[in-house]
């Protein structure tokens, strides 16, 4: 898994500082100049665009990995594989683009009375849609040529540096609020110009379809794959922007704005598993062409073994942080505390599964992701329906914590009874014992009353207890051999 933990290393690194920036962005800068109304409205402005973005793509990501390994073929331009993938959100964007106008006055309808300023700026979703939607595209087919490096910086660096000249750039009263709004989608735009540019220099893409080779493919095949994994993609991530657009619709842009401080924080525990997913995906489906199921176990087995470790270490550093983390913004910010444990839970479990989707759906068994998640929208949405109103923002975070750790069950039932693939072994028991150790330590350890000093001792002696103890029990050998191998050197 060298390449893997090559880029993958490469990816979490850029990914921090674009988690860094993320962190400067919506943890000081955005609840210094913003109101909670105004991030409540960049909040759903992301979050409804991205929904739409997952039915725009009309399955093109997740085709473009699983088939370019049969189309790779540089002296013929990959037969125009890169012309075929953008047939599929040009097709998108159209449909999209029709269904949305004529659903356009219900939906503002059902954010009119919470949500004002939402409504105010609902025509700016859809332009945004369509350019995450190809910047998205772009993307997944850099990581079919497993160059990774530049989109990542762009996704991640790029894009929140643009956000926050944005934000700034309000917050001090050079622009405008409609200018704040339009800043977002330059952000994006920003990002598609220079993957094409890039795209351009390092291969050699074709937009001219040869469709005598698609055929040969099975046409018929392809387009029941991108069907299917539509509907995947737009369940997945509709699990993902449901909790906020209910909110949204039940509580206000106000309850929004606190409940993506707390879901920011808890989404900073799982940076590791997108990292990784990013190369790991495309592994998998040439794996798959070639019917290396070893291959996959591999990744898999050291998968789960590494991310459960590290997601226990920032959940711990989270969890146990926390409220000292909140005391530094503005005080109606409290309120993101319990969102933030409850969610950081459920990440915990997310990262402890490993790379399990890209398994599922880069195999030929890939319905069964549609039909657990079909199972799972259903769930969240009634959970949601049932529990914001009791509970508000916290009932939001356990809707959405259930309904990780219910998928991630069904995956895990999955790949053990189909591949024989279980990854649990010692190792986890030993990974729960750190955790448990550490969040014990944590939460009734003596700290300073100032919160960065009480945030410092914290996370340093978690730190320690997650490195000594992991290398203790072993629990990444590579990495405990490389260790001592450095000490026995230095001997």
């Amino acid at each position: 898994m060298g390449t893997i933990q090559k880029q993958g290393l490469i990816n979490t690194i850029i990914i921090y500082v674009g988690v860094a920036l993320g962190f400067l962005s919506r943890i000081l800068i955005q609840p210094h100049w913003l109101t909670t109304s105004e991030i409540g409205l960049a909040g759903l402005l992301i979050s409804f665009s991205a929904l739409l973005t997952t039915f725009l793509l009309l399955g093109a990501s997740n085709m473009c990995v699983k088939y370019f390994p049969l189309f790779k073929n540089e002296q013929k331009r990959h037969h125009g594989f890169l012309g075929f993938v953008l047939l599929f959100p040009m097709l998108g964007i159209l449909i999209g683009g029709v269904l949305l106008y004529f659903m356009r006055d219900w939906l503002i309808q059902s954010y009119s009375k919470h949500s004002p300023l939402f409504t105010e700026y609902f025509d700016f979703a859809f332009p945004l849609a369509a350019i995450m939607t190809f910047a998205i595209s772009l993307n997944a087919y850099c990581n079919s040529l497993q160059k990774t490096t530049f989109p990542s910086f762009l996704n991640d660096i790029l894009v929140r540096i643009v956000l926050v000249i944005g934000t700034i750039a309000y917050g001090v009263g050079w622009i405008p609020l409609n200018f704040f709004v339009l800043s977002i989608a330059i952000a994006y735009g920003t990002q598609l110009l220079l993957l094409i540019a890039y795209i351009c220099i390092v291969d050699r893409p074709g937009l001219k379809v040869d469709w005598s080779f698609v055929k040969s493919i099975g046409i018929s095949g392809i387009f029941r794959y991108t069907f299917l994994l539509t509907l995947t993609a737009l369940t997945s991530l509709s699990l993902k922007s449901l909790d906020n657009m209910m909110i949204g619709s039940y509580l206000g842009e106000n309850f929004s704005g606190i409940f993506m401080i707390g879901m920011f924080m808890a989404q900073f525990i799982e940076t590791p598993l997108y990292s990784i997913e990013r190369i790991a995906s495309a592994k998998i489906a040439q794996a798959f062409a070639v019917n290396n199921l070893e291959e996959i176990k591999e990744i898999y087995y050291r998968s789960v073994r590494v991310l459960f470790l590290f997601g226990g270490f920032l959940a711990v550093c989270i969890i146990t942080n926390i409220h000292d983390f909140l005391s530094l913004m503005k005080p109606e910010f409290a309120a993101a505390a319990g969102v933030t444990i409850i969610l950081s839970i459920g990440s915990i479990v997310n990262m402890a599964t490993g790379v399990n989707s890209p398994i599922i759906i880069n195999s030929s068994k890939y319905i069964w992701g549609v039909f657990f998640l079909s199972i799972l929208l259903v769930v969240s949405v009634f959970l949601n329906m049932f529990l914001i109103p009791i509970y508000e923002i916290e009932g939001a975070a356990i809707a959405t914590g259930i309904a990780s750790t219910l998928y991630n069950f069904m995956k895990f039932i999955y790949i053990w009874k189909k591949f024989g693939m279980q990854p649990y072994a010692m190792h986890t028991v030993k990974t729960i014992v750190i955790i448990g150790t550490a969040l014990f330590v944590g939460i009734f350890m003596a700290v300073p009353e100032n919160p960065w000093l009480a945030i410092a001792c914290r996370g340093s002696l978690i730190t320690l207890l997650f490195i000594s103890l992991s290398l203790y029990f072993k629990i990444v050998p590579e990495y405990h051999h490389l260790v001592k191998k450095i000490f026995t050197r230095n001997k």
